[in-house]
């Protein structure tokens, strides 16, 4: 019986090493190239940084396989600053709540985060992801996180 290969996709988690923390976290997967995982976020530190498998599956498994799917006609990530400009021109100060991994963002327009600045809640992808569009590009950002 042929062994079932688990694919993965933007904004799913996985647990990973984390450069950072120095061990291995959940990570949000938020880049896929080529069928593979290429950039995950640590959910604990909020570093962005290229996939590694944790300590213990480098010896078991190369890589994940990573479903493909067919190409988009219209990119979501590929923005203009333009777009977010005017996104952005229609906010009122009170619209905008400071982003915190632990806060619900499901109801929020916007965003303050300490590193990318004010962003545009744009999607809500599940209970503890959400698609925010920054100055600089598209984001998935954890939120509702309960830590343990």
């Amino acid at each position: 019986m042929a062994e079932k290969v688990k694919t993965y996709d933007v904004g799913d988690e996985i647990f990973t090493y984390c450069g950072r923390c120095k061990s291995d976290m959940y990570h949000v997967i938020t880049k896929v190239a080529s069928g593979q995982i290429k950039k995950v976020m640590c959910k604990g530190c909020n570093y962005d940084h290229t996939y590694k498998e944790p300590a213990g599956v480098k010896e078991q498994t190369a890589t994940k396989a990573v479903a493909e799917k067919p190409a988009k006609t219209a990119s979501k990530r590929g923005r203009k600053k333009k777009d977010w400009e005017s996104l952005q021109s229609d906010l009122n100060e009170e619209e905008i709540v400071e982003y915190a991994i632990d806060r619900d963002f499901s109801e929020a327009r916007a965003i303050r985060h300490k590193k990318f600045g004010v962003g545009i809640v744009h999607k809500v992808l599940s209970n503890e992801h959400i698609e925010v569009i920054f100055k600089d590009g598209t984001r998935v950002l954890v939120h509702n996180y309960q830590m343990q």
